[in-house]
């Protein structure tokens, strides 16, 4: 039987979860017969879920109680608020059953579930998987009796609609916070969804101004006696309200009165009640200190409607008190009393004025009740000759559709202006210190829609103020979580479609933002008969657009919300089917040199989790990204790799596991160059070094020998360098490569040379002089200078502190003229910084200072930042001769930053070095004999005996003067 059982995931949703139980059930029909039983419990739970299925909700029953899910099948954007209001009239209905009324328990939370078709033995039924679940029940479980608890989560989607209170907090082991409790005391009376929104006080307001004129316009007509309206037109949060709103409060308008008409999801059913609440409303607050009833103000206004029938003002008055009427209405004048109805009411909301201007408004007409429709068209016709302005709101052009209405004026509300679009995200982000790229990412992801502009602001803004989270900003457009305001309107968008246009919609979503018109018909042909058909049917309902013009090969959303929201929508092993389905149609041809291809094919390759393939396409990617010296893109796809290499490395065949993951670190190495990140090359050349072992690669080897021998010089102690290095140089002689000869004698070199055995670095260029001068003279090993420039300028560095000038002159000069005919800054850089060692030892402080701050700008503009380290001591003590002190502290200054940042030793060790000679020149020479005793530890921990000796001279000379050259 177990097998015939089945969970098929069909869709991921944001829904509110209720879960009602009678209260001591077991002991109330524990003796009683099951039809017994059934009819005592039968009626409760009967209004249980027949109250929740009103609202849209899927109920189940639970045997004491009932589960409603609102927001599935169908997705609702006011799941929560439609989740607690059935919970109110639960209680409220209870109360009024004749007989024992039962106390029930009410818990609600909210979140994504993933929505199931459960197959068994006897046959299929939905069902709810998640958390959600889980939580609501305990939540559930903890309510007091006949109150409604919900969690911070319900009260966060449902807005400002109930009054609630805190009570608590609960804590669950498998989360990482408590969740927040809160009970519901009631509805809010006169609570507009403009209102209920504005959590955080209004936004700034920008980009309307055509919008608005058109309104000032029409308050101009009343003015003058003539009456006006306008209709609003736009989508969810495009900002109709708030242009509303604007236009309300101006200054502008001078004395008038308003009168707010609210329009909700919750309220479609129930005749004229916007009407009705927004008058007893405006009545309650005209004379607050009066003992006048609402019935006896009400009475006061019908009076001045003369003409009213008896039995007109009879129904005009339950509409409010709620008490029907004496007289029965017949079939026959229904419809001719319902017009005499509708006409009254439209007649009162005009007499409440006092005889200023007025302004109607009428929120969100699209979820108006048909009597609502019917005043606010009798309104229309009754405006002509009063000084009264109809202001509607309203997400579709159905009102106008049904016919001409002379006096409406339709304004549609586009999204922003890019421009405005940009201002609005810069105020609202204000000195936040979020930088133009992820600015720019809101853009794109809010489609120019204000509400989801301030919605993805806001999440953003709370990421920086959260303090386990600091600073922790999204990289990518992929990285932004929809926020919860958001997903619901964008999934009910998606939701409205028929069946087979959602299904090809979350393909499409999966496959990406934009894609190729073949590819994207290919993939879709093993899903749909008629594919071509689906995507058409998309763009006609402005869902996807081709990128330029009718004719273009790229088809993409038009809303990134759209394919994020499509796409979260799938459940993860449709998603794996999905990305599986793409990745073949992508794939036919292998690998290309198209890096936006071979990036859709790596992603998904990923996203099918076919992990050797995607560790391919990733490498693929990283290479094509190092060749176009776009670096930090090849770090990222190189860690994707070692990412999926590390998935298959227990199943996959050990030595092709063992080679993708030496081809990913051998990108890495090379790609983290640029970020100074030492520390990790270090590692990944280590790791390299082991995985060498595994396949035989002994070139490979070598090179990770020589990494390790260069990272180890800047960053530890140099003597194990030497020892790397002398080794790596030995083999490379063995292998007879060249190339590997020439870069482990460099290392060799600049190891020797932070050890202060200059006569060592000097010999070890020697050594294989002829490679560096003529054989790779100009040749290009990565990220760096060629190998030429990097062993020649480190042998004048060496001749020059050994003092021997006219060998490292000689040197310095076939060093600039290389780097000349390589072009590369860190060539020209490194050959300048060989010329102001050598300044700086001649004591030539004019040459020195010129060559040291070309090098400085130049290693600065191309973010070199070993370079900025390694010019900055030289160019420090030079300014220091010269009294240029400010200069020589901000050059020091930086340096240190630089290489405590990217924790190089060397370097620290050498700029500090620097530092006790610019004391000394200030004579401060208590800070600067503090200074150099301090710097021993680190030279003698890491052996760097040049610096150390020059320190101990220092400290042991009684003066200092002019004689620290002489430490050389």
């Amino acid at each position: 039987m177990a097998g015939n059982v089945q969970i098929e995931p069909t869709e991921r949703k944001m829904c509110t979860v209720m879960f009602a139980d009678i209260v001591k059930s077991t002991m109330m029909i524990g003796s009683l017969d099951p039809e017994d039983a059934v009819d005592h419990l039968g009626p409760a739970i009967e209004l249980m879920m027949s109250t929740c299925e009103s609202h849209g909700a899927t109920t189940l029953f639970t045997g004491d109680g009932a589960l409603a899910v609102f927001g599935a099948p169908d997705a609702d954007e006011d799941h929560a608020i439609k989740a607690i209001a059935s919970a109110l009239e639960i209680i409220q209905n209870l109360s009024k059953m004749d007989g024992a009324q039962p106390d029930i328990r009410i818990g609600l939370h909210c979140g994504e579930l993933l929505v199931s078709h459960l197959q068994h033995t006897l046959g299929e039924e939905q069902a709810f998987l998640g958390p959600v679940m889980n939580i609501a029940s305990t939540i559930e479980s903890r309510a007091r009796h006949n109150v409604v608890t919900v969690s911070g989560a319900v009260i966060e989607h449902a807005g400002g609609v109930f009054e609630h209170e805190p009570v608590g907090e609960l804590e669950l082991g498998s989360l990482a916070e408590p969740i927040r409790l809160y009970e519901i005391r009631a509805r809010k009376k006169q609570v507009s969804r403009w209102r209920s929104r504005i959590r955080r006080g209004r936004s700034p307001f920008v980009g309307r101004a055509q919008e608005l004129e058109r309104m000032f316009d029409a308050w101009n007509t009343i003015r003058s006696g003539q009456g006006n309206a306008a209709l609003l037109i736009g989508t969810a949060g495009i900002g109709k309200s708030r242009l509303l709103h604007e236009f309300a409060d101006s200054a502008f308008l001078g004395k008038h009165e308003t009168l707010e008409f609210n329009c909700t999801s919750l309220d479609q059913e129930a005749a004229f009640l916007p009407i009705t609440r927004a008058i007893t409303s405006y009545l309650q607050y005209s004379d607050p200190t009066s003992k006048i009833g609402l019935e006896a103000r009400l009475s006061n206004v019908l009076a001045s409607l003369h003409d009213l029938g008896e039995a007109t003002r009879q129904e005009l008055f339950s509409l409010f008190t709620r008490v029907q009427p004496q007289s029965e209405i017949g079939v026959a004048d229904h419809l001719h009393r319902r017009k005499l109805l509708v006409d009254a009411l439209a007649r009162l909301v005009l007499a409440l004025g006092s005889g200023a201007p007025m302004v109607l408004i009428v929120e969100d007409l699209h979820w108006a009740d048909k009597g609502t429709l019917d005043v606010v068209d009798t309104l229309l016709d009754k405006i002509a000759a009063q000084r009264v302005l109809i202001l509607l709101t309203s997400r579709n052009a159905d009102f106008v559709s049904s016919g001409p209405k002379p006096l409406l004026d339709v304004i549609h509300v586009p999204p922003l202006e890019a421009a405005a679009c940009k201002n609005l995200i810069r105020l609202l982000l204000d000195n936040s210190g979020v930088d133009q790229l992820v600015a720019g990412y809101i853009e794109e992801l809010s489609d120019r829609t204000p509400l989801f502009v301030e919605e993805f602001v806001y999440n953003i803004r709370d990421r920086l103020d959260d303090d386990k989270h600091p600073n922790k900003l999204p990289d990518t457009v992929d990285e932004f979580d929809i926020p919860i305001r958001v997903q619901p309107l964008i999934a009910s968008r998606i939701d409205a479609l028929d069946l087979e246009d959602r299904k090809a919609l979350q393909i499409v979503a999966v496959g990406g933002m934009q894609w190729n018109r073949d590819v994207l018909f290919n993939t879709l042909q093993s899903e749909f008969q008629d594919a071509q058909a689906r995507v058409y049917s998309l763009i006609e309902q402005g869902l996807l657009e081709f990128a330029v013009g009718g004719n273009a090969q790229t088809i993409r959303f038009r809303h990134a919300l759209i394919q994020k929201v499509g796409y979260r929508s799938v459940p993860r092993l449709r998603r794996y089917k999905h990305h599986r389905t793409i990745f073949s149609t992508l794939n036919k041809d292998g690998d290309t040199d198209n890096l936006d291809h071979m990036q859709s094919v790596a992603r998904h390759a990923d996203g099918g989790e076919l992990w050797l393939d995607a560790a391919n396409a990733y490498n693929h990617c990283g290479e094509l990204s190092i060749k176009l010296y776009s670096f930090e893109a090849a770090v990222s796809f190189f860690e994707h790799a070692l990412r999926c290499i590390d998935k298959i490395r227990h199943e996959a065949d050990a030595f092709l596991v063992a080679k993708l993951g030496l081809q990913a670190r051998r990108g890495l190495r090379v790609s983290l160059v640029a970020s100074g990140d030492f520390e990790r090359i270090l590692s990944i050349s280590r790791e390299a070094e082991d995985l060498c072992k595994k396949i035989g690669d002994t070139s490979s080897r070598i090179a990770s020998q020589i990494d390790q021998g260069i990272m180890l010089s800047v960053l530890s102690d140099v003597r194990d360098a030497i020892r790397v290095s002398q080794f790596a140089l030995i083999n490379a002689e063995t292998s007879g490569d060249t190339m590997l000869q020439a870069k482990a004698a460099f290392a060799l070199a600049q190891a020797a040379w932070f050890h202060g055995d200059y006569l060592s670095s000097v010999s070890a260029i020697d050594r294989h002089e002829n490679l560096f001068a003529e054989t790779f003279r100009t040749v290009d090993i990565g990220t760096t200078g060629s190998i030429s420039v990097l062993g020649i300028a480190t042998r004048a560095n060496a001749y020059s502190m050994a003092g021997r000038f006219t060998e490292s002159e000689k040197d310095i000069r076939t060093a600039l003229s290389i780097a000349e005919e390589t072009g590369k800054a860190y060539d020209q850089s490194f050959a300048l910084v060989a010329r102001g060692i050598q300044s700086c030892m001649k004591r030539e402080l004019d040459t020195g200072i010129a060559a040291l701050r070309q090098a400085l700008r130049t290693s600065d503009s191309a973010g070199i930042d070993v370079l900025c380290c390694f010019s900055a001591a030289p160019l420090a003590r030079l300014l220091a001769l010269k009294h240029e002190f400010d200069e020589a502290r901000t050059v020091l200054n930086k340096g240190l930053n630089l290489a405590q940042l990217m924790k190089m030793d060397a370097f620290e060790a050498w700029l500090l070095t620097a530092e006790v000679h610019v004391l000394l020149e200030e004579s401060r020479h208590s800070e600067a004999r503090e200074l150099a005793i301090d710097l021993l530890d680190l030279c003698s921990r890491n052996g760097y005996s040049g610096f150390r000796n020059e320190l101990k001279i220092c400290i042991e000379m009684p003066e200092f003067g002019d004689h620290w050259f002489a430490t050389k």
